[in-house]
Order: structure tokens, then sequence, then C-alpha cells
């Protein structure tokens, strides 16, 4: 079972996580939380294709992207998904 050590986050997702509801702030907090566990074992985590380490963590209709390597979650966006072409833009975010 693979477990992280830390949760690392960039600008990009806490300028997004800024301006949201505090409830919403609170269930992204707490499925991180679970998240930390074991990254890749959560029911709402898929690999994204196209990146060797980059994942996807599902909450609602909110993404939440990470990266997963050497026992460190890299969160790095949060968006909320409108079509797939959200995913391709951000790709790129994991070169």
């Amino acid at each position: 079972m693979a477990s992280a050590n830390k949760l690392v986050f960039r600008k990009r997702f806490e300028k997004v996580f800024s301006k949201l509801d505090k409830n919403t702030q609170q269930q992204i907090v707490d499925e991180l939380e679970i998240l930390l566990t074991n990254p890749l074992k959560h029911q709402q985590v898929k690999k994204i294709v196209g990146t060797g380490v980059g994942y996807r963590l599902r909450i609602g209709r909110w993404r939440i992207l990470f990266a997963f390597e050497n026992n460190i979650v890299d969160v790095v966006d949060l968006f909320m998904e409108k079509s797939k072409k959200d995913y391709e833009v951000r790709i790129k975010l994991f070169k």
C-alpha cells in the first residue's frame, strides 16, 4: 500500500481554492486527507492519459489534478469540469 508523506500545493490550486465557499473547501480538504492514506486506491482517482505521473480526483463536478511521486502528492490544479478539453489544456502542467 503506497501512502503519501505530504501534500504540496501549487499556486494555481490555491488561487481557485481560496475563492470557494467554506462547505466546498471542507469537502475538498476531507477528500485530500483520505487521498493521503493511499493516493492511487481512492475510489474517485483516475490516471490522466498522456502523463507519466498525472492523476485526477473527482469531487462532484470539481476535479483536482495531482502528481504522485516519491510519497509526495503534488496538487497541481483545481477546476470544474465542463468538457474533455479541460484536460487537454491542463496536461501540459505535468511536463
